[in-house]
């Protein structure tokens, strides 16, 4: 058994309020498996101003380039490992394959082995307008056996409009979790066997406790597959 974790590289601050939960399920789990020490950590922790900007200028090679060269930077600060902290971002992941010679622990891959350990293959996907929009969380799903169900318009503009003015803010109400309670029901009538929370701030408005099918939390999920890394021979 290990007596000090593997240093993770974190490319965070997308939004800082599930880069705070990655850090915080980190530091318990080393503590509980190696009492007394914690995580090692290196972050590059963005202003997520700046990357919300860029993604809705559609500049997501400019992004891509930017996560790679950051990504080096955490190799070079001793990370045997690469998070990408956000469901969204992980349209980078390939370029920041890449660009480093350590494993990128892929958030949608783990999702997807714990919906397939559940013996499901079709779910509903809730997150950002562009994981839910664009093909590469889909197609990586499907890659795994995996298919996606996403709300229809205009509630999937509403949903990307509560992540980005709301939630990304701390933003918490009752209108927040009617919309996505209402979207996963509707989801379920078209065939969704489960639920991702595919946007690490879908959690401030549903929980499993929330629902009555299966609950995937795409934080917590990658949050332990990394866990594991780190603890790991």
């Amino acid at each position: 058994m290990r007596t000090s974790p593997r240093r993770l590289g974190l490319l965070g601050g997308i939004t800082w309020h599930s880069t705070l939960v990655y850090e915080r399920r980190l530091h318990e789990g080393v503590d509980a498996a190696i009492p007394g020490r914690t995580a090692d950590l290196v972050i590059r922790h963005y202003d997520f101003g700046d990357v919300g900007q860029s993604q809705h200028a559609g500049d997501w090679v400019g992004l891509a380039r930017t996560f790679a060269k950051d990504a080096r930077w955490l190799v070079e600060g001793g990370a045997e490992a690469i998070l990408i902290c956000a469901n969204t971002m992980h349209v980078a992941a390939a370029s920041v394959q890449a660009a480093v010679d350590v494993p990128v622990i892929h958030m949608i891959d783990e999702t997807a082995k714990a919906i397939k350990a559940q013996g499901l293959d079709t779910v509903a996907l809730l997150g950002t307008g562009f994981t839910m929009r664009m093909p590469f969380y889909r197609e990586r799903m499907a890659a795994n056996g995996v298919t996606i169900l996403v709300p229809e318009e205009p509630q999937l503009q509403q949903l990307h409009d509560l992540v980005y003015d709301k939630l990304t803010h701390g933003i918490v109400d009752a209108d927040g979790r009617d919309l996505v309670l209402d979207a996963t029901a509707r989801l379920a009538e078209r065939g969704a066997q489960g639920v991702i929370a595919g946007c690490t701030e879908i959690p401030m408005v549903m929980t499993a406790d929330d629902v009555d099918i299966p609950y995937f939390d795409s934080l917590e999920i990658h949050a332990a597959a990394a866990l594991q890394f780190c603890l790991s021979d």
